[in-house]
């Protein structure tokens, strides 16, 4: 009887544990721009930003976008911003750098947001995803129908 008292015990012990490692942990964040730059700013802010800012080599307005060629990034080389219609920014799209590698860049990115995303999932917040595409990290605000009410990992 106490072996399989035992038994049961350790097999609830693995079970727990291995649901809690599946969970995304309670600390971890979608973060909400990239440096200084915030999702849901005005297109004015960011330029002002831009213009500012140390670690940018030059930036340019394309369009609806802007491109920035970042410096002082150990992890990025390039962003890309973009606006919705009402010029809320909605979308940021970081080019890694290839020296480090992707793999390596998604590490350190995990270690500093405290999150657990790979190059087949992505981090999905209620309002924010966080995702990975070939060599691109990408921070977006969900769309209405992409709008969750918990985080996951997906």
């Amino acid at each position: 009887m106490r072996k399989s008292w035992a038994l049961i015990v350790i097999g609830t012990t693995i079970l727990l544990s291995c649901l809690l490692l599946s969970v995304p942990f309670a600390g971890s964040k979608a973060p909400e721009g990239y440096r200084e730059i915030k999702l849901g700013m005005s297109k004015p802010q960011i330029i002002d930003i831009l213009k500012k800012g140390q670690g940018t080599a030059s930036f340019e307005e394309i369009g609806d976008e802007i491109g920035e060629i970042i410096r002082n990034d150990n992890l990025f080389r390039f962003a890309i911003y973009k606006f919705d219609p009402q010029g809320a920014l909605v979308e940021i799209d970081l080019q890694m750098r290839e020296i480090l590698g992707r793999d390596k860049v998604i590490e350190l990115f995990n270690a500093q947001y405290g999150l657990n995303i790979s190059p087949s999932g992505k981090f999905v917040e209620s309002n924010r995803t966080v995702e990975v595409q070939d060599n691109r990290l990408i921070i977006k605000i969900a769309s209405g129908n992409q709008k969750r009410s918990a985080k996951s990992r997906e």
